[in-house]
């Protein structure tokens, strides 16, 4: 039987993620996944131009999921102020999805800067009303007053009406404002899919969140050296959680054993962690679809990497009051000790170990 509340989840050209995803169509919704060429529109630090081979690798591990429907990342915070009106560089991005709807078929992309879809849609490219325009979960949408806003100016362009939206992923952790969202997407449109990211895993109403969007844009540029990893284990949120690792409890992802919690005011749910590797992906999208993992609940997380390397908490640990727990909670943090006390439980500080160049492949 197909699980009830599908999953959307990153692609990468591996032919062995490619079988998998194969096994466990049934439970996929959709999958996303950046061009691998030209400039960079995801919201991603890009180390280095792929090569075109690589457009050729898309293709071909792709050929075996037409079936599921694929969606372009394009939600960088923004791309270089000229390209907005470089209809010719624009056009040539249109030009690569166009391709790869023709070989595998495309349904959309996902976006969170409203210039680049103006932008894309003034091009009068014959590729753009075939798209979808998703909001993408950085355009965080925790509101039916932001989701109407972002829909009428949506409506004035080419593009399709999105049939998902990913609500903000601090949603997950307030189930009222979660069902008003959820009520008045349903009342614009009963089709629309709503998917919640389960497993970024950053601080909760993350301060860094708009500024490090936006150092990720810039590098991608080309304009300054990447320096967005050093400044998070710096000044950032890895900086943030090494002194207080018991925070990350209030971080809102959503665990496998809680999905059924959302099954009303959801419809699907949303794995990220494309550039973790193949292993890491199969061991998230497993746990999501069995809604069981018996292991570090840090391993399921995209963004606490380093987190994940210094502690282990034990998902099986925390057991089935967890979710209300930290949901029904007022999130001031000064005078409430519930987080601490739980860490204390449920998890422990790893001894210093070496990850198997295996796990980067």
């Amino acid at each position: 039987m197909p699980h009830f509340m599908k999953l959307s989840v990153p692609f990468i050209p591996d032919k062995g993620y490619a079988r998998f995803l194969t096994r466990h169509a049934s439970n996929l919704s959709s999958i996303y996944f950046p061009l691998p060429s030209g400039p960079v529109t995801d919201a991603r630090v890009r180390i280095a131009d792929n090569l075109a081979s690589q457009t050729r690798d898309l293709c071909n591990t792709l050929s075996a999921l037409k079936a599921i429907d694929k969606y372009i990342l394009m939600n960088t915070r923004f791309i270089p102020p000229d390209v907005y009106t470089d209809n010719t560089t624009l056009s040539g991005i249109l030009d690569d999805i166009a391709h790869l709807d023709n070989s595998v078929g495309i349904k959309g992309i996902v976006l969170s800067d409203m210039y680049l879809l103006r932008a894309l849609d003034q091009t009068g490219h014959e590729i753009v009303p075939r798209l979808e325009a998703v909001p993408g979960i950085n355009a965080m949408l925790d509101s039916p007053e932001k989701f109407f806003s972002f829909f009428d100016l949506l409506a004035l362009s080419r593009f399709k009406k999105p049939a998902r939206i990913v609500p903000d992923r601090a949603l997950n952790r307030n189930l009222e404002k979660l069902a008003a969202l959820s009520k008045a997407v349903k009342g614009y449109d009963p089709d629309i899919r709503i998917e919640l990211l389960a497993n970024e895993g950053c601080i909760y109403q993350c301060p860094f969140k708009l500024s490090h969007d936006a150092h990720i844009a810039l590098s991608n540029t080309g304009l300054v050296r990447e320096s967005t990893f050093q400044m998070n284990q710096n000044i950032g949120c890895q900086a943030y959680f090494d002194v207080h690792p018991q925070a990350f409890l209030k971080s809102p992802f959503i665990r496998p054993e809680d999905i059924h919690h959302y099954q009303g005011v959801a419809d699907g749910i949303k794995l990220c962690g494309r550039t973790r590797g193949v292993q890491f992906l199969k061991r998230c999208i497993s746990a999501y679809i069995q809604e069981n993992f018996n292991g570090n609940l840090l391993d399921l997380m995209d963004t606490p990497e380093t987190l994940a390397r210094q502690w282990h908490i034990d998902n099986s640990r925390l057991g089935s009051r967890f979710f209300n727990t930290l949901t029904a909670c007022t999130k001031m943090c000064k005078t409430c000790k519930i987080c601490s006390e739980l860490f204390n439980k449920v998890a422990w500080k790893k001894e210093i170990t070496f990850k198997p160049y295996k796990e980067f492949k």
